[in-house]
């Protein structure tokens, strides 16, 4: 046997598998807990009875939540008091009495009684209900108005041959380059002096309608889709509209739930277009109530962080449902 032979030999090379692998693995994971620091930092804080200093001078930090004062409603004041509470507007209870003793010595100074007391100031002090429903009902027109028209613009531009196809796409592209401060006083002239949509949630969904980028996205992925199947529904009498939606919708599902969530993310955190067009605290959408939540509790960082992760949720649960799709209609847009 050669020395090449036994260099290569089969432990050898899953050794070398095994350790490049862990190095790229170490890599990934150590890039993941700095993104996700600041999140579980903030979930933490939104759920701390007290002081909001996670680290302590001379003292353990405190970063492991036990179950402590859970519950919704009214009655806080009373549980806090007699260790519970069961009534017509609400129910707590303590539950850190029987959770402490099981804690080890060892362990019990890094744990501290977690609480949902913070969540329900932060939705009955301020009318986070109504902001949370406003800014779901913008997203969600959001999100279908650029589907519909990125789709359709997307289709001609992609398997469609007419003169100047390339130079109109190649012109919507260069849109993108442009930020949105350039056109927000444009933008906002003619939602308010033309359309007369300030103070309407109209206002925060019109003028987003359309979006270069998603054209673009929808363009790449068409182009990964056969012409003979196009062409052999228009052998058949098919409409340029019935292949549309027959047969190239449910084709392009993952660019369609790629740019949902591009579309809904940019909507749900839109913060200086509804600042602009809003006055009525009624129409408020999530990221101006949390403005307003910052100075009505003003100093109390554990309900703002509790608003923060209100406003958070929706969009890890919108990304966890259509992550699949999402992996998918990005490698093919690359592709295409």
């Amino acid at each position: 046997m050669t020395a090449h032979s036994r260099s290569d030999s089969p432990w050898r090379r899953r050794l070398r598998r095994w350790t490049e692998n862990s190095f790229w693995y170490t890599i990934m994971i150590a890039f993941a807990l700095v993104t996700a620091l600041p999140f579980l930092w903030t979930a933490l804080m939104s759920v701390r009875p007290n002081s909001a200093n996670i680290f302590r001078v001379n003292q353990a930090p405190q970063i492991l939540p036990i179950p402590g004062m859970i519950g919704w409603g009214e009655g806080l004041r009373i549980a806090q008091a007699e260790g519970s509470y069961s009534g017509p507007n609400g129910f707590w209870r303590n539950f850190e009495p029987e959770i402490t003793p099981l804690l080890s010595d060892e362990l019990r100074p890094f744990t501290f009684p977690a609480t949902t007391a913070n969540y329900y100031r932060v939705w009955t002090d301020v009318n986070l209900p109504r902001y949370f429903v406003n800014s779901f009902v913008v997203a969600f027109w959001v999100v279908v108005l650029q589907l519909i028209t990125s789709s359709l613009a997307a289709y001609p531009l992609s398997k469609m041959q007419f003169r100047g196809r390339d130079a109109i796409f190649y012109l919507i592209l260069a849109t993108i380059i442009f930020p949105d401060q350039l056109t927000l006083i444009p933008t906002f002239i003619i939602s308010v002096q033309v359309l007369g949509l300030a103070d309407t949630l109209q206002g925060l969904v019109i003028p987003f309608g359309a979006n270069a980028f998603g054209i673009f996205l929808l363009r790449q992925t068409y182009q990964s889709i056969p012409n003979e199947l196009i062409e052999s529904a228009r052998i058949d009498g098919a409409s340029e509209l019935l292949i549309w939606w027959r047969i190239l919708l449910p084709l392009i599902r993952p660019g369609l739930a790629t740019l949902a969530i591009f579309s809904f993310v940019g909507s749900w955190n839109s913060f200086l277009w509804p600042l602009l067009m809003l006055r009525d605290q009624s129409m408020y959408t999530l990221p101006i109530g949390l403005a307003f939540l910052e100075g009505a509790f003003t100093g109390n960082l554990r309900t703002v962080a509790a608003g923060v992760m209100v406003a958070t949720v929706p969009i890890i649960i919108v990304f966890l449902i259509f992550q699949r799709q999402f992996i998918r209609g990005l490698s093919g847009a690359v592709k295409g």
